[in-house]
């Protein structure tokens, strides 16, 4: 870790700590919105179900709006600096159980913090590396496993204070961490410039950044709170936003001569891995945690364990194999092996099919109650983290691999877009799930477990057809690849 410490540019290690107190409130969000939702705020389990899918995907969506606005009217660092802010103020909103008001209004706030930041924190880490540092891919890699020791901390307090449905409390902890993480980035703020950007060129010079500044973080509430209010009119402008965007980057592509036309179509058709990624995210937040607590015996070794904390298993995987991963790349980089992000993406597909195959194992061997060992969802949740961090580790440092700086914050938005598709998706497949009833006394294991069958039979199926995909395309990919080292 000393050796880590030393080889890397200033600034990257403390983004790391950063990484870890700046996703409080959204990690104590995954592991409790739903349940928080339908048990202290009235709404029905469909309703929370749909809610909670819009909010992360309204999250992703504004990641875009993140690398579109940031390094063009904010620097990178101020606009993750105001995020923090905003998150922090919005916990102790969400804090407010019966005040539905407040909670619609905190959720907006929320949402535009943390959709702004992501980007941002990405951008700061790629702007320390030149385009050509191996060290890149080590140090994104590190950071992906930081981020996931936050969700790990998290997720264990949220687990264990959803036991006592102490909801508020965990929300008044989360506000607490993210005042620290807001402090830490004032003392970070000299190493994290803008390098070669349109704000620290051109608009960080003009006089009227103070008038546009704060009008789009307005405008961006205003659009939060009304989508918030109105969920089905956020999927629509999600997946609008999202086929718009995707169509304005091949014509970008098409526009473009020689390798880097290549490198930006290798990048989409790359990127589109972590739709896969961003589904079983939004699954966890509802289909897993409602699985876990309507399908399982919600113990094990005579421990009960809340849905909350079995998410927890998660993370533990993407910490272990994230340091896994870790090591392999560096000991590539020692002997100046290629490192082809394709492979580690193939790899992590193939993950994937193997964790959607656990929970139809554990229907078919659950006894004539239908409830299945709580041993099935957190097997399958260890293989899912595997695959994550081979996917996300390597997505996330795409952008600065392949995309030219001008570009970097359009990409590295869409990015986000496209796991907001995956997100929603989701909604659909949990509410799907309980067959769409409306009150959770109405969900039993042996009328959902066939529906649970049927989905993720289907994902593993679906999944294996994308890597197969992949991989039969991955060597001529992988000349893009070497054509950037």
């Amino acid at each position: 870790m000393t050796n880590y410490i030393k080889t890397m540019p200033k600034g990257v290690v403390q983004m790391h700590v950063i990484q870890v107190l700046s996703l409080a409130g959204y990690a104590i969000l995954i592991g409790m919105l739903n349940f928080y939702l339908s048990n202290e705020a009235g709404f029905t389990k469909v309703e929370a179900n749909t809610l909670t899918a819009s909010f992360f995907a309204l999250n992703f969506l504004l990641h875009f709006l993140g690398g579109a606005l940031g390094g063009r009217y904010f620097s990178f660092r101020g606009l993750f600096l105001t995020s923090l802010i905003l998150q922090a103020v919005s916990m102790v909103l969400i804090a407010m159980p019966h005040d539905y008001d407040a909670i619609v209004i905190g959720l907006a706030i929320f949402i535009t913090g943390a959709g702004l930041n992501t980007s941002c924190l990405n951008m700061m880490l790629t702007q320390l590396f030149d385009a050509n540092d191996s060290r890149r891919e080590m140090a994104f890699s590190v950071n992906y496993t930081a981020m996931n020791f936050g969700f790990l901390c998290c997720f264990v307090l949220s687990g264990m204070l959803q036991s006592y449905s102490a909801y508020n409390i965990a929300f008044y902890i989360a506000s607490f961490l993210l005042v620290i993480a807001s402090v830490l980035q004032l003392i970070n703020f000299k190493n994290v410039k803008d390098h070669d950007t349109y704000f620290s060129k051109v608009f960080s010079k003009k006089k009227v950044r103070f008038a546009i500044m704060p009008s789009i973080i307005i405008l961006c509430l205003g659009f939060s709170l009304t989508l918030i209010k109105n969920p089905e009119y956020g999927v629509d402008l999600i997946v609008s936003v999202f086929f718009i965007v995707l169509i304005y980057l091949i014509r970008l592509a098409l526009k473009q001569e020689g390798i880097y036309r290549s490198r930006i179509l290798v990048f989409l058709a790359l990127a589109s891995a972590g739709m896969i990624t961003a589904f079983v995210l939004g699954m966890q937040t509802s289909a897993i945690e409602n699985f876990v607590e309507y399908n399982t015996t919600k113990t094990i070794l005579g421990i009960h364990l809340s849905p909350a904390f079995v998410n927890s298993f998660e993370t533990v995987g993407v910490i272990v194999f994230g340091i896994i991963l870790a090591q392999i790349i560096a000991k590539k980089n020692d002997l100046n092996k290629a490192v082809y992000p394709t492979t580690s993406i193939i790899r992590g597909l193939v993950f994937y099919v193997l964790a959607f195959l656990i929970i139809p194992f554990g229907i078919l061997v659950s006894g004539n109650d239908g409830m299945v060992s709580l041993i099935i969802p957190i097997v399958m949740l260890l293989i899912v983290g595997g695959g994550e961090v081979q996917i996300n580790a390597t997505n996330y440092a795409l952008v600065g691999k392949l995309i030219e700086p001008k570009h970097q914050g359009l990409f590295t938005g869409y990015f986000f877009v496209s796991v907001a598709v995956g997100v929603i998706a989701s909604g659909y497949m949990a509410n799907y799930t309980i067959g769409n009833q409306l009150n959770s006394h109405e969900i039993t294991a042996l009328g959902t477990n066939q529906l649970y069958t049927n989905l993720f039979v289907g994902l593993s199926v679906l999944t294996a057809v994308i890597a197969a995909i992949y991989f039969f395309a991955s060597r001529k990919m992988n000349r893009v690849f070497d054509s950037s080292l």
